[in-house]
């Protein structure tokens, strides 16, 4: 029976498994004379996988080697990586050991051997074993806008032996057509049908090592909280009566070298000026000068005005097509308060994108970030107050800290407000 082990028992444990057979081991090992070490089999120190035998295990885990002639073991070695023997957990027929979190495997040598060798003064005994690395790590979906069949690139660490990649919705999974490259950092899979945001908008991972874990980097997104589309028109139209910044010629479904996600979006087509120098052409400024509300409100239990401003994202796409250095761009998110604030938050594009060859990606950030000094928003009712003439605004701006002008195709699209953690 192949099995892959996990957790950690307690020493107390382990200190049990060695007391079954502690009369047999207290003589001196030089009055017993052994043979060559045989392994049989590999289990845990739980009294409930006696009868169990492991072929793999994750970092961390305590193992109890099982077989004949192991007093005197001098050594035990997975991957060629001592794993340090205590002789208090040495019997003539187990030897318990930990595997330690500097234990190769394949997360960080692609070459590993995948063996568990154990040598006595007699000599060794090799068996096939395979240290699994740790559990899988979402830290960034590449683009959250995505509806079936399209494919959704997730990046992060740990994308090995990938069993199983969950969606939304009840029993909504996708088990194979994985690509994944060999570092483990980032995967790829194709959207199924049938994803139910009812209860859920997060994306989780399951490899032979366990699963990963769910948070706000490793949602998509699910219809709501929408501000801007650049193509449905309500308190902000479409091309022209949306705001000030960039003209309504460049609100397009195409830039040189970008195509949209659906429908219409926000273009730049300039060498954004060097040492945040500005022109409106890189400039997205959302607003209804008449007052109208532009910020979502419904669903009233999603967008409630009680909620902390540390539960909301705001989260837009942006595709960037250049063969420059974008290591200078930021894109700005500002927010004009109601008792005169301007507060703003730059992100990094480079801490996002990955390539700049025109696809999409997803930048967030929470709402509570967006800060004037000490000054920040404390809940939802806060931002959807507007400034102090009752204006609600909300501007993307592309600033370049570079020394150098960077030349570049942007493009911007999806604006939108998520709740992020209920």
């Amino acid at each position: 029976m192949k099995q892959i082990y996990q957790s950690s028992p307690s020493v107390l444990v382990a200190a049990a498994l060695v007391g079954t057979v502690f009369l047999g081991s207290c003589q001196e090992e030089d009055e017993i004379s052994v043979g060559p070490p045989a392994i049989e089999r590999v289990r845990t120190t739980d009294p409930s996988t006696t009868d169990s035998s492991f072929t793999s295990a994750t970092l961390g885990s305590t193992l109890a080697i099982m077989g004949n002639n192991f007093l005197g073991t001098q050594e035990v070695y997975l991957n060629d990586y001592p794993l340090g023997v205590n002789t208090a957990y040495v019997t003539n027929n187990s030897v318990i050991v930990t595997i330690g979190d500097s234990v190769p495997t394949v997360a960080t040598d692609p070459n590993v051997p995948n063996k568990l060798r154990l040598v006595t003064k007699s000599g060794e005994s090799v068996i096939d074993f395979q240290t699994l690395p740790p559990a899988p790590l979402v830290q960034q979906v590449k683009n959250q806008y995505v509806k079936s069949g399209d494919k959704l690139t997730l990046f992060g660490r740990y994308f090995y032996f990938v069993d199983t990649v969950y969606f939304p919705g009840e029993d909504v999974f996708v088990t194979s057509g994985f690509e994944t490259n060999s570092s483990g950092t980032e995967l790829s899979v194709t959207v199924p049908e049938g994803i139910d945001f009812t209860n859920s908008q997060t994306i989780s991972v399951v490899t032979r090592s366990g699963g990963s874990a769910t948070n706000r980097n490793t949602q998509i997104y699910n219809g709501k909280g929408m501000v801007a589309d650049f193509d449905t028109d309500g308190a902000l139209k479409y091309p022209w009566d949306w705001g000030w910044g960039i003209s309504g010629d460049m609100i397009q479904s195409s830039q040189p070298g970008i195509v949209s996600l659906e429908g219409d979006f926000a273009g730049m087509n300039q060498a954004f000026p060097a040492s945040y120098g500005w022109n409106n052409d890189k400039v997205i400024n959302l607003a209804n000068w008449g007052g109208e509300q532009i910020f979502p409100t419904i669903p009233a239990e999603e967008f409630d005005p009680a909620a902390p401003a540390a539960s909301f994202d705001i989260r837009f796409d942006i595709a960037v097509n250049t063969t420059e250095n974008i290591s200078g761009l930021v894109a700005q998110v500002w927010y004009p308060d109601s008792k005169g604030n301007e507060l703003s938050y730059d992100i990094p594009l480079s801490d996002f994108i990955k390539t700049t060859d025109g696809s999409w990606y997803t930048l967030s950030t929470a709402m509570n970030r967006l800060t004037n000094g000490s000054t920040r928003l404390n809940t939802y009712g806060d931002f959807l107050k507007g400034d102090g003439g009752g204006v609600k605004q909300l501007r993307i701006l592309i600033i370049n800290t570079a020394t150098s002008d960077i030349k570049a195709v942007i493009g911007v699209d999806n604006i939108r407000i998520v709740r992020a953690v209920n």
